[in-house]
């Protein structure tokens, strides 16, 4: 019997789970395929460390939910299932630019999280989703490698990411170490990433997948890692 059906999915995170131009995201096949109630509340452009006026050039770009922002204007009934991401803006314009990488704290104490740090500002994400929602399934999906991150800052943030996820017991489904899809692969790219939603397979430079991508790619993962446990 399929248990995931009509289950109650809620998304958090960046553009990869939002969709981009094309609003088909990581997470929009999954949900299709098993009738999930799908509620995305992730935003294009996206981070985990909050933005400041003064961060970016365009002033719409200073004001984009950040992740805890989005944990807190979900509805507080729970949700079945919790799936975010948070790695590829923090690393396209924070991490050691803006605010330094930080450390991961040696408990789970609110004032141990240095809010400075990408490290204290994913431990408040999760502070708050467990506040929240302290009983609901959640996992993290670490994406793929993409060219518009350089690859000692990726692989940085990314090795980062699932460490704290290992500290507070949260899976990773980790497309960046076994996912099949690498963008630095010209051919990849051209195939499965786009820009411009009104020109989905004409090629991007890697960031976003189109639905062929995601599906691809994506999907058998999730499924791979998330339907066993429900249909246990």
């Amino acid at each position: 019997m399929e248990r995931l059906q009509h289950k109650v999915l809620y998304g958090f995170g960046d553009s990869l789970i939002f969709g981009h131009e094309l609003h088909i995201g990581m997470l929009d096949d999954f949900a299709q395929r098993h009738q999930l109630d799908f509620h995305n509340f992730a935003a294009n452009g996206a981070t985990v460390i909050p933005t400041q006026p003064s961060d970016h050039t365009w002033s719409s770009d200073n004001h984009v939910p950040d992740l805890v922002t989005q944990i807190n204007q979900a509805p507080a009934t729970a949700p079945d299932l919790i799936i975010f991401d948070g790695t590829t803006n923090d690393a396209i314009s924070y991490v050691d630019q803006l605010h330094p990488l930080g450390e991961i704290a040696g408990d789970f104490k609110k004032a141990s999280f240095d809010a400075n740090t990408y490290c204290g500002c994913f431990e408040l994400a999760l502070t708050r989703l467990r506040e929240r929602y302290p009983l609901t399934p959640v996992y993290f999906v670490g994406v793929h490698h993409m060219p518009s991150i350089p690859l000692a800052r990726q692989d940085q943030v990314q090795a980062t990411a699932a460490a704290i996820c290992g500290k507070w017991g949260i899976p990773v489904i980790d497309l960046y170490h076994g996912g099949q899809i690498n963008t630095f692969i010209p051919e990849m790219a051209q195939l499965y990433s786009y820009n411009s939603g009104d020109h989905p397979h004409d090629g991007g430079d890697g960031t976003h997948l189109n639905a062929e991508g995601y599906q691809r790619y994506y999907t058998p993962i999730l499924e791979a890692t998330i339907t066993p446990t429900f249909n246990y």
